[in-house]
């Protein structure tokens, strides 16, 4: 079978398309979406055996935890606990390539989290992707669309370059090529002081300026 695209705006993504697509995740299926960092294999994140196929797309480690990515902010208080340092990024940086990692709540999966206390949580700044969580009402995976270990594709024809036309992937949702080639900046606030996990697109001295 081969992998089925369709073609989203990224202006103003088609509604009927990521009502389908919301269709799909919400049945346990895998959708590769553009997010403002690349495009990433969408699923449920609170289903296992969507997490799983998740995976097994990637090739990836189960000992090496998958973030998520919400609508919003009140959204992400059903999966973490939220603190003011959170509600303060928020208002700086999202939505936007900034990954904030947070103590879970239980509705959150060991599998997904690779069995840490912690999830990581996205509200990226891309319309579709947005919109699709919306959707769902669901937190979506947001991991980016490739093998673990390969680059990170950053249009719908590298996506598919890369996986082959018969990928276990229900949909490509394709928006053209994604103008921002750096990753998210991924913050830990676990504990009491803020701990920079990886130096993306926000830099840090940004992040700590909000923060004191």
């Amino acid at each position: 079978m081969s992998l089925r695209v369709e073609r989203i705006s990224a202006a103003g993504p088609e509604e009927d398309v990521l009502r389908e697509a919301a269709g799909m995740i919400k049945a346990g299926l895998v959708v590769v979406c553009p997010t403002d960092t690349g495009y990433a294999f969408a699923a449920n994140a609170l289903d296992e055996k969507a997490v799983r196929r998740v995976f097994a797309l990637k090739g990836r480690s189960f000992s090496n935890p998958v973030h998520v990515a919400v609508p919003s902010m009140e959204e992400a208080d059903k999966y973490a606990h939220l603190n003011a340092a959170v509600f303060k990024l928020a208002r700086r940086f999202l939505p936007g390539a900034l990954t904030l990692v947070l103590p879970r709540k239980e509705t959150v999966p060991d599998l997904l989290v690779a069995g840490m206390p912690s999830v990581g949580i996205r509200v990226p700044d891309n319309k579709a992707v947005l919109a699709l969580a919306g959707m769902c009402g669901l937190p979506l995976t947001a991991t980016s669309a490739n093998i673990s270990g390969r680059p990170t594709p950053y249009s719908g024809d590298e996506v598919m370059a890369r996986m082959g036309a018969d990928a276990e992937v229900a949909l490509v949702l394709d928006q053209g090529e994604i103008s921002s080639r750096e990753l998210s900046t991924i913050v830990d606030l676990t504990a009491d002081r803020p701990r920079l996990l990886r130096q993306g697109l926000i830099p840090w001295e940004e992040v700590l300026q909000v923060l004191r």
